[in-house]
């Protein structure tokens, strides 16, 4: 059976990401007390991970005299690595390879220049980030984020980690209304994808993607349009103080 490729979202013009930094260090240099607020979504595949995360930035811009917020989907974040020397092949190397977690053992007793190739790709997706993070206002699609962020001190980082999830029957009827599959391909294509993103997450973290213990809110796709959870995801916030003046 061909493996599924799907079609590339566009909008991975990073050409914002320069004008969202300035404005968020001088947000900083102004509130330095205050504590940042940013957001990640975790979606079992064929979810509307992407969708939420558009819709939520929506809200989160449409308020009056609002900071910026902006979203960073996991191609936005290869890119921003491939932008600095870091290959395509390498990227694929720790997403779609089979490298583990124990490895970071044999890793942490030898000098950094002889670390696997994979762990230093990682290193550096985990230290971006936290980089995003750390400055708030933003909502991270995927690369783990939920995991990587969370061991920072939440009085200064408050998270709203966000999972979306729903039958896989849901997921493939999706599928196949979207991309024209068919129920084989559709299934087929959820099993492998998925099996990729939680071997990711398992190899490089050591950690469970579907543990709910890592979220604030988890949401059934199947029972809730995208712009009900943006609604909830969005008041979640203000109830956390990330609108105060």
């Amino acid at each position: 059976m061909a493996e599924f490729v799907r079609p590339s979202r566009p909008g991975l013009d990073l050409s914002f990401y320069r004008d969202w930094l300035a404005r968020r260090e001088e947000e900083l240099r102004k509130n330095a007390a205050r504590p940042v607020h940013f957001v990640t979504i975790s979606r079992e595949y064929g979810c509307e991970g992407y969708q939420l995360a558009v819709a939520l930035a929506e809200k989160l811009n449409a308020r009056r005299g609002a900071a910026p917020w902006s979203m960073f989907t996991h191609e936005m974040i290869d890119q921003m690595l491939t932008n600095e020397q870091i290959t395509r092949e390498m990227l694929d190397n720790i997403t779609q390879g089979r490298w583990k977690f124990r490895d970071w053992f044999i890793d942490a007793l030898v000098p950094k220049y002889l670390q696997s190739q994979s762990s230093q790709v990682f290193e550096r997706m985990r230290d971006l980030v936290l980089s995003l993070v750390s400055r708030g206002n933003c909502v991270i699609v995927g690369t783990a984020g939920q995991i990587l962020s969370g061991s920072l001190d939440p009085r200064k980082f408050r998270a709203a980690h966000v999972r979306v999830i729903a039958p896989q029957r849901w997921r493939v009827a999706r599928l196949r209304r979207l991309y024209n599959l068919t129920e084989a391909e559709a299934e087929h294509t959820i099993l492998s994808k998925q099996g990729l993103r939680d071997g990711f997450i398992a190899d490089f973290t050591g950690m469970n993607a579907n543990n709910p213990d890592l979220y604030h809110m988890i949401f059934n796709n199947a029972r809730m349009p995208v712009d009900t959870m943006a609604g909830l995801v969005n008041e979640a916030l203000r109830l956390n103080g990330a609108f105060e003046d």
